[in-house]
């Protein structure tokens, strides 16, 4: 593992020597487009200042690259693969930018640049950086430091024979007022630049904004209001704005699950909170009583209960009875020593 998370930084400082010798390649030309209002830029900046600012920000890229790959301790390592993959997008991105730039203003002039090649350097960009992803991986903990990190009483116990009852399955209803207006806000913002962009002429734009603010809106409509509910295949939550089902824990991933008096500053904020190592689902800005599911490969998923703590308790009883009868279903491990 540590092995890949240094070839993953090693891949996000890269562009640092790729970048050089793409300058000296490729000479800065005087000017360079910056903005374009339709099928013409009619914005620009001169050539030096562009690879300046291009080579400070590999600069920095390679340092925090550096960092990040070497500080196992201060950066762990469900953080350090998104931060590299998210310094290599960058690196890389800025390297392809200078590069189709240069090329395009010296084959058709800078007029004639269209914003088509400054995207192309993102998705290229982006591509990158799912490559450093996919180079650092993921190291799974082991069973015994997972079970380190849930308490005592809230670890599933594997239930068999008489201990095995008829499940009542569980359910509730949570709202977020956050993410609703999330859901509604932006992309009404970001369909309005879209047509302004479509009104200057620039069709890239106009996609890429429609693109982005459709996907938004539907992610954060899809969470504002969701029903939890448990039963003998785990935890599901299903949206109750569109027809889906926006996430699902199985029963024989719970390792635990313990109440919480869930607090926003603690787990990243009000709303949706996907983070590298854990994600949180917390509707009120002062927090409260929620289920914390410890899973097998590590990850925490928190979600706050508005009926209060009686109604989370009674869902964390149902997931570990759900959980622990799909653990006393797995072949037992056969006792050291014993004959086939």
């Amino acid at each position: 593992m540590r092995h890949r998370r240094a070839l993953a930084g090693l891949w996000a400082i890269l562009p640092l020597p790729a970048l050089l010798a793409a300058l000296t390649l490729r000479p800065v030309p005087a000017v360079v487009p910056r903005h374009w209002s339709g099928p013409t830029a009619d914005g620009y900046v001169t050539g030096p200042g562009f690879a300046s600012a291009l080579l400070s920000t590999v600069v920095l890229v390679a340092l925090f690259a550096a960092g990040t790959a070497l500080l196992r301790r201060v950066v762990p390592p469900a953080w350090s693969r998104w931060a590299l993959a998210l310094l290599g997008a960058l690196g890389w991105g800025a390297v392809w930018l200078y590069v189709l730039t240069v090329w395009r203003v010296g084959v058709v002039g800078v007029e004639q640049v269209r914003e088509w090649w400054a995207l192309l350097a993102v998705l290229l960009g982006l591509g990158a950086g799912w490559v450093g992803y996919a180079v650092h991986g993921r190291r799974w903990p082991s069973p015994t430091e997972v079970l380190a990190q849930v308490p005592d009483r809230a670890r599933v116990q594997a239930l068999r024979g008489r201990a095995v009852r008829p499940l009542q399955p569980w359910s509730t209803e949570l709202d977020s007022r956050t993410l609703r207006v999330t859901g509604v806000g932006v992309p009404v913002v970001l369909g309005a630049a879209a047509v302004w962009q479509l009104v200057a002429g620039s069709l890239a734009l106009t996609v890429l904004l429609a693109l982005v603010g459709l996907g938004t809106g539907l992610l954060a409509l899809a969470w504002s209001s969701v029903t939890l509910a448990v039963d003998v295949d785990g935890l599901r939550i299903r949206s109750r704005v569109l027809p889906v089902q926006v996430s699902h824990v199985a029963a024989e991933r719970v390792v635990g699950v313990e109440v919480q008096d869930l607090d926003p500053m603690r787990w990243g904020g009000v709303g949706l909170r996907p983070l590298p190592d854990r994600t949180s689902y917390i509707v009120d800005q002062a927090g409260g009583p929620g289920l914390v599911i410890h899973q097998r490969d590590g990850r925490r998923l928190a979600l706050q209960v508005t009926e209060g703590d009686a109604a989370a308790r009674a869902g964390a009883r149902t997931l570990l009875q759900a959980a622990g009868q799909r653990l006393g279903q797995e072949p037992q491990a056969r006792p050291a020593g014993s004959g086939s």
